[in-house]
């Protein structure tokens, strides 16, 4: 009797279809991996960054009732959180006073920008046959000497009447260690800020409360 030969896969045929299966479930999976890690990372941002508005709340009934009470250069204080469900987070803060630079430093800069802008009209004036003129140089000291006066008491009230906050809240991942949102805010005391001591200001003044600043940023890593 003739035998009848019947199709099928060899061994060969099945092997590589078993690798291109293995090779496409790897990668199916690495996706799904990374996908759930993404929007772990994000649910833990927002979790995080609503925890740092909630510490802000908390430093700003502070300053609200008490105002600035310590004037050290840099404060600092780090803590958990109290509730169980955020037991994996951490917070920071830091608060500093502002430092200007000196009331001759910042004379000099105004005083060469008030140059370099009546050398700019000299030069105009100059261009189209004009005759130049002492009026501004002399207006121009004049106005540099009436500003170093003023500049000291400015710098005083700014450094006694503004603090610099930057509140961290940091937490760890699979995989991610050290992730952190950090955001920065300036807070106002008027309370602080000595109007008796400008020039031309009479009478000790009045407490007008607590301001706050914009926050100029968040960064994460």
């Amino acid at each position: 009797m003739r035998r009848t030969r019947t199709a099928g896969f060899t061994l060969l045929e099945v092997m590589i279809a078993v690798a291109i299966l293995a090779v496409s479930l790897m990668a199916l999976s690495l996706t799904m991996i990374r996908s759930i890690r993404a929007s772990q990372h994000a649910r833990l941002m927002t979790q995080a960054t609503f925890l740092c508005r909630l510490k802000f709340g908390d430093l700003e009934d502070g300053f609200v009732v008490n105002g600035f009470t310590d004037d050290s250069g840099i404060v600092e204080n780090k803590g958990d959180f109290d509730d169980p469900l955020f037991k994996n987070f951490r917070w920071s803060y830091s608060i500093q006073k502002i430092e200007l630079p000196a009331a001759d430093k910042i004379q000099s800069a105004a005083t060469k920008l008030l140059q370099d802008k009546q050398k700019v009209g000299e030069s105009a004036s100059e261009a189209v046959g004009g005759p130049r003129s002492s009026s501004n140089s002399s207006a121009s000291g004049g106005m540099a000497g009436g500003m170093g006066s003023f500049l000291g008491p400015v710098k005083q009230m700014l450094e006694q009447g503004i603090r610099r906050v930057t509140m961290r809240v940091l937490w760890n991942e699979p995989g991610l260690p050290d992730q952190k949102v950090e955001v920065v805010t300036f807070y106002t005391d008027m309370r602080r800020i000595p109007l008796g001591g400008m020039a031309g200001t009479t009478g000790t003044g009045t407490k007008t409360g607590t301001g706050t600043g914009s926050t100029t940023g968040t960064t994460t890593k």
